[in-house]
């Protein structure tokens, strides 16, 4: 009989962790679940840590990938080889209290696609900042996707609990960033019913620097978001509406116009960028972030489009926040 949920933890290089993660995770008090260890081509002890925690705990199952490809690939792994009826991804860094997973089951009554629950983050300073999902009535998959574009609901995956052949449709699009944020965005644009948890199931833990991206990876990740977002919007219908274009503009314009002030590119190359993202600042798009009562990306959007300078000084002080 298959168990009630899979949890999914990738991992690359995790001998320092993995077997603590492991313990932790064998801690959770929900009954009839499994944990998918999917290695990403550890070149390390890993693979022989967690075997030797899956032959002492039955509930652990091993997968290997062929070779190392990445957090996206990795995950996609564990969805084809889980055997839940739904399953929770979560990270080695991370923490979630014992009652995470129960939380998290404990909303799917009949015809649940998806649970989205609290989180925290927690910084190195010693800092927490909680993420609280919305409140009221489940939501279709289509209000929930519109959740998504306007920023009410997060592109994490590890707040959320996924009915397995719901996320074996998401698409397979490996960003070097974000890849989260694609999966959760296809998962949302299948759902038929989307359930909220105002309980904190996971603390994530904000490590800096510890992905290292170039520019052109950082490039195409958003070039990969894009697409694949723009495929979930046509899918529901929400192509021209305001909240895809709100996504569009905070997420992959001035992301990307971001990125292009800070790093570093050669100079025509920035040129080149800068120009692009700020002819897609547009007055009908200035337009709409007043509209969504947004004023702090309304100032980054203004000044990108017409002082560069100032712009430069309003990243630093968001930066500071």
């Amino acid at each position: 009989m298959s168990p009630r949920a899979s949890v999914i933890l990738p991992v690359f290089n995790g001998e320092a962790r993995i077997a603590d993660t492991l313990d932790r995770l064998a801690r959770q008090d929900a009954e009839d679940f499994e944990i998918v260890v999917v290695d990403d081509g550890s070149s390390d002890g890993t693979v022989e840590i967690a075997n030797e925690r899956a032959d002492r705990d039955d509930r652990i199952r091993v997968v290997r990938a062929a070779e190392n490809g990445g957090v996206a690939r990795a995950r996609r792994l564990g969805v084809e080889t889980a055997l839940g009826e739904y399953v929770w991804f979560v990270d080695i860094d991370d923490g979630w209290p014992d009652h995470a997973l129960r939380t998290l089951l404990g909303s799917t009554d009949a015809g649940v696609d998806v649970v989205v629950a609290g989180a925290v983050f927690s910084y190195a300073s010693g800092a927490r900042r909680p993420l609280v999902p919305p409140s009221g009535p489940p939501a279709s998959g289509r209000e929930a996707l519109e959740l998504l574009f306007t920023g009410r609901i997060t592109g994490h995956l590890w707040n959320k609990l996924f009915r397995r052949d719901l996320m074996a449709k998401a698409s397979f699009a490996p960003a070097r960033l974000q890849s989260d944020l694609v999966m959760t965005a296809d998962a949302l644009s299948f759902a038929g019913r989307v359930v909220f948890r105002a309980d904190q199931v996971y603390e994530y833990r904000i490590r800096g620097g510890s992905l290292i991206t170039t520019p052109t990876q950082r490039r195409e990740s958003l070039a990969i978001i894009e697409n694949a977002v723009r495929a979930d919007a046509e899918r529901t219908g929400l192509a021209s509406s305001d909240a895809y274009r709100c996504f569009v503009l905070r997420y992959i314009v001035l992301s990307g116009l971001k990125d292009a002030v800070l790093a570093p590119y050669d100079p025509a190359e920035r040129a080149r960028l800068i120009a692009a993202g700020r002819a897609r600042i547009t007055p009908r798009e200035l337009a709409l972030l007043v509209r969504m009562r947004d004023p702090q990306r309304l100032a980054l959007a203004l000044t990108a489009r017409l002082s560069l300078p100032v712009y430069r000084r309003l990243l630093r002080i968001a930066d500071r926040h």
